[in-house]
């Protein structure tokens, strides 16, 4: 019997024999949205994936997200362990001789099909950096939200969940101790089925792929095609030229060429910088590599007077210009603690419990120093890595006063704060840079647009091309950045490539 994915993946070989005018490296939300902004352009666009098709939407949305015992089994079939560390551990971590101690996941959908769902913008000064303002921005955040049916928005693109809509008590004590509190932002359908529209639970890359009307098998002469297990190893050079991507099909042990007018990183921040150092970029771009952060992450547990008898409470505390930071509080719980495996599930509280879980996300701003390096030796066709990072004092100031806010939302609630962690670098799971944009080619990697300066035919569209990050969980910005640079893309192809321009892409 054939496995369900053999109905629409498109075999590695007929890649070989007929190249994709754009290979989009990675299956997450930067790749997917990419990949399919490209399709509807009339591109032929192929997603390679490293990891293999395990679910066809969001886990929070299938029935294991109630399978306690099962949810952490399936994340281990695609989770592996990765090192952060910092300077002072550098050689140790080169050597491989570092426990490993970050989640990183390689599967058809990769983190979105575990992630949290909370997805708000990056304030306007969280753009001081960029090589362009939030003004610019805004209209792809507008379409991002529509893209992945987000709720809880103040624009009409989705409604409030009704239980996060009774957390009113909550809301009132912050607001008297001078503490503005609202429902959060999520990354999930929740309107109400009409005409016999369904709603579509959590967001996920993997659904939304399956659903595009241009997507199937490339021998039935889709424009829109996935080839899962199929690991990227090296980038073709053709000297500053990317030709193509090396690739390690995992199924049959064969290494082979595969070649396109277009390379297209999207692996994540710390994977697309992985590759372009695999590849050798930073002896052409000495940049390549560096920048490279992560949230940072204060974790708290606040057990109220008693129990408020709602199963979800959910709440969100946003950031400021001189705030830099932000909280997200769920419950309720029972002594419950924070596992990156749990994220998912947090819809499943109970009802007499009286503790909230506790989340602070910081602003980052990485210096040229925080880097990633490769640990594995020259040849290995998965070279390993590890990420160096030193908490600047700037961070730390950030970090205190995001342990002092703690101490301050607990007074405000009535709430015995019973225990505080400060996360080390990349705990967070929101890394960004690598490959640094800017409108400076002496300061940057890539151009505002993801497109690399010293090597042509290379693009990348997620979050390593950041030069910072603010508080907001990153999900909905990378969507965001994905549709910018794909459409930028597709615009420059449409000018030099007369089929394209004469169907309007």
């Amino acid at each position: 019997m054939q496995p369900l994915s053999s109905i629409f993946e498109t075999p590695v070989d007929a890649l070989v024999e007929i190249a994709p005018q754009c290979l989009v490296i990675g299956s997450g939300t930067s790749g997917v949205t990419a990949a399919i902004e490209l399709a509807q352009r009339g591109l032929r666009v192929a997603v390679i994936e490293a990891g293999p098709f395990v679910l066809s939407e969001h886990i929070g949305s299938t029935p294991f997200a109630d399978q306690h015992e099962m949810v952490p089994r399936i994340h281990d079939l695609v989770r592996r362990r990765t090192v952060w560390t910092d300077s002072a551990h550098e050689a140790d971590a080169k050597a491989g001789q570092l426990a490993p101690n970050n989640n990183a996941w390689e599967a058809v959908g990769g983190r979105t099909l575990f992630w949290g769902g909370c997805t708000p913008r990056f304030i306007d000064s969280d753009f001081h950096d960029w090589p362009y303002d939030a003004d610019h921005f805004r209209p792809w955040y507008e379409r991002a939200e529509q893209l992945i049916s987000a709720s809880g928005y103040n624009d009409g693109t989705g409604e409030v969940p009704h239980f996060i809509a009774e957390t009113g008590p909550l809301v009132s004590r912050l607001a008297e101790a001078g503490i503005t509190a609202t429902c959060p932002p999520l990354g999930i359908d929740t309107r109400a089925v009409r005409d016999g529209r369904m709603s579509r639970g959590f967001d996920s890359s993997v659904s939304r792929l399956l659903r595009c009307p241009a997507f199937g098998r490339r021998a039935d002469g889709a424009k829109l095609t996935l080839t899962a297990e199929c690991a990227a190893v090296d980038l073709l050079l053709d000297g500053a030229t990317v030709r193509g991507v090396r690739v390690l099909d995992r199924r049959s042990g064969r290494h082979l060429d595969l070649h396109a007018d277009e390379v297209i990183l999207a692996g994540g921040a710390v994977q697309s910088t992985r590759l372009a150092l695999a590849a050798g970029l930073d002896r052409i771009d000495p940049l390549v590599g560096r920048y490279v952060g992560d949230h940072l992450f204060v974790q708290a547990a606040l057990k109220l007077p008693a129990p408020l008898h709602h199963k979800a409470v959910y709440l969100f505390i946003p950031p400021l210009p001189d705030r830099p930071y932000h909280v997200q509080m769920q419950g309720m719980f029972s002594n419950k603690w924070y596992n990156p495996l749990d994220a998912t599930m947090w819809l499943d509280g109970e009802a007499h419990g009286d503790t909230l879980l506790y989340y602070c996300f910081g602003a980052s701003r990485a210096t040229d120093e925080a880097r990633v390096v490769l640990t594995g030796q020259p040849g290995d066709p998965l070279r390993g890595y590890a990420v160096i990072n030193d908490r600047t004092p700037e961070d730390l100031a950030t970090l205190e006063a995001m342990e002092d806010f703690v101490q301050h939302v607990g007074g405000a609630l009535g709430a015995q704060v019973a225990r505080v962690e400060r996360h080390h670098a990349g705990a967070a799971l929101h890394e960004f840079g690598g490959l640094r944009m800017g409108t400076d080619p002496s300061s940057s990697v890539t151009d505002p647009d993801g497109r690399f300066r010293r090597v042509a035919n290379l693009v990348c569209v997620d979050s390593a091309i950041w030069p910072s990050q603010g508080s907001a969980n990153s999900y909905l910005t990378i969507t965001a950045t994905a549709l910018r640079n794909a459409e930028k893309l597709a615009a420059r192809l449409s000018a030099t490539t007369p089929e394209l321009a004469s169907q309007g892409a």
